[in-house]
């Protein structure tokens, strides 16, 4: 019986990976169409194509292999990224910023993201408790984005939207934690 579920699961696995990737494929045809069909050259559709490229090697494993594939994914988001802004600094960025900007804001955001897997690793057995942990870290997060975009660029480091977004994440993460201790204390 568990061996049937087991199999199910990764036929249905496989089926949204080939859907997945149909659907990248279409996309890609599509824009490719369309563009050579406006203007008789690759133009704009460089760009939408490069990000479905990206987005299908990205996220194929998490689809394909679920929980034990985000690993795979978020690895080769850690590979990918870079040369991905590249790729998009050359066709879109006519200012210089898309590069210097984009390194850093993935560098940052790759470090959380590692840390949430470290988190949850570490958590195994309590994943509300690892998702509050999770959601509070995205406080500083924002904070260390916002500070590192206004050594670049003219920005607000703090409005009234971020502290209505922290609020929100410290109250969801209250919740998480009371239902951490909730089922804690049932078992």
């Amino acid at each position: 019986m568990h061996q049937t579920k087991a199999l199910k699961m990764r036929y249905s696995q496989n089926i949204s990976a080939v859907i997945f990737l149909g659907l990248i494929l279409l996309s890609i045809i599509t824009c490719f169409i369309v563009d050579i069909a406006i203007s008789g050259t690759l133009t704009w559709s460089l760009i939408p194509i490069s990000a479905c490229v990206f987005a299908g090697f990205t996220f194929t494993p998490a689809i394909k292999y679920g929980m034990k594939g985000i690993k795979a994914s978020l690895i080769i988001l850690s590979v990918l990224i870079v040369p991905f802004l590249f790729v998009l600094s050359f066709l879109v960025d006519s200012s210089g910023l898309l590069l210097p900007v984009g390194i850093r804001m993935s560098i940052i955001s790759l470090v959380y993201l590692w840390g949430v897997i470290a988190i949850f690793k570490a958590l195994r057995s309590r994943k509300f408790m690892a998702s509050a942990v999770s959601l509070l870290l995205a406080i500083p997060l924002s904070f260390v984005i916002s500070f590192t975009l206004s050594r670049i660029v003219p920005t607000q480091l703090f409005d009234v939207w971020n502290g209505l977004s922290f609020g929100i994440i410290a109250v969801i993460a209250a919740i998480l934690v009371y239902l951490d201790f909730s089922n804690r204390k049932r078992s």
